[in-house]
C-alpha cells in the first residue's frame, strides 16, 4: 500500500521510529530552564521571548531532517507587496514529520508557556491548514511583509511560536511590539533563526516580518500557534483566516477545506 497523504509521498522521509522518547527529552530539557526568568522576560519585553536554545539538540536535528525532506513538496506563493516564499501546511506535517508534530503537540511545552504567560493555552483545531506550518525560503528575494498573527481569533487570544531549523542566510525575523498607541515604548528585535532558536510572542502585539533572502541562501522555520483555552475562530475572524490560507499561503483549495 502506498503511504501517501494529500499528495505527499511518505517515502521522502525516513520512516524509522526513534529509539528515544521525544516528550521525555522535552520534559528533561525544560526542567533545566529558569521558568521565572522567562516569565519575567515575557512581561518586561511586552510578550516577546527569544530563546537561543529552548529545545534538545537531538530533537532540532530530527526536525531539520524532516524539513529538508518536506521542502521539495512546499507550495510556493508570490503575493505582490505581501509575501514570496513556500510553505507546507499542517496535514502533511502531522502525518509525515513526527518530530515536528511531537513538538507541536507536546503537553510539557504548552504547560510551560501557559505558566509563563499566565494564560491557559490550547491547540488550534487540527483540521486547520495553519495549525502548524513549515516555512521554506530558498529562492533569492523570498520575504514576508509586516503583519500580525490573528489566526482567526480576536486580538490577544493567539500566541505564536517560530522555531529555527535551517538558516545560513542574511534574512532576519524582525519583531516589533506596541505599535499602538504610538506613544507607548516599542520593543524591537532582529532575530537570526539559527537551528534551535525559539521565538514566542502574542500574535496581536508582535508585529513582524521576514527580510529578503540573499542569493544562494536557505532559511526554514517551523511555526505553530496556541490560542486562549475556550476560544476558536468564528465570524469575520474565521473568514479572514480561510481567505489568508488560500490567497497567501496554501492555494485556493484551502478556501473551504477543514
Amino acid at each position: 500500500m502506498c503511504a501517501c497523504v494529500l499528495g505527499y509521498d511518505r517515502s521522502v522521509l525516513t520512516d524509522e521510529a526513534p529509539t528515544r522518547d521525544r516528550e521525555a527529552l522535552l520534559v528533561e530539557f525544560l526542567a533545566g530552564i529558569d521558568e521565572d526568568a522567562v516569565a519575567r522576560r515575557y512581561r518586561e519585553d511586552d510578550g516577546l521571548i527569544v530563546l537561543p536554545s529552548l529545545l534538545p539538540a537531538a530533537l532540532v536535528d530530527e526536525m531539520a531532517a524532516e524539513a529538508r525532506a518536506l521542502a521539495p513538496t512546499a507550495y510556493r506563493k508570490r503575493v505582490p507587496f505581501v509575501r514570496k516564499a513556500a510553505a507546507v501546511h499542517h496535514h502533511p506535517i502531522a502525518a509525515l514529520a513526527p518530530a515536528m508534530h511531537a513538538l507541536h503537540q507536546s503537553p510539557s511545552l504548552i504547560a510551560f508557556f501557559s505558566r509563563v504567560t499566565g494564560v491557559s493555552l490550547a491547540h488550534r483545531d487540527p483540521g486547520e491548514a495553519h495549525a502548524s506550518a513549515l516555512y521554506v525560503y530558498d529562492e533569492e528575494g523570498d520575504w514576508m511583509d509586516w503583519h500580525f498573527d490573528e489566526c482567526g481569533c480576536p486580538p490577544g487570544d493567539s500566541f505564536s511560536t517560530v522555531i529555527g531549523l535551517i538558516d545560513d542566510s542574511s534574512s532576519r525575523l524582525e519583531v516589533e511590539t506596541r505599535r499602538e498607541p504610538a506613544s507607548a515604548p516599542t520593543r524591537a528585535a532582529s532575530i537570526h533563526t539559527t537551528p534551535g532558536t525559539f521565538v514566542f510572542f502574542c500574535g496581536a502585539r508582535g508585529y513582524h516580518r521576514v527580510t529578503p533572502l540573499g542569493a544562494g541562501e536557505v532559511r526554514m522555520t517551523f511555526a505553530f500557534t496556541y490560542i486562549r483555552e475556550g476560544r476558536s475562530p468564528g465570524g469575520i475572524y474565521d473568514a479572514r483566516l480561510r481567505l489568508g490560507n488560500a490567497l497567501i499561503y496554501f492555494g485556493l483549495g484551502h478556501l473551504f477545506r477543514r
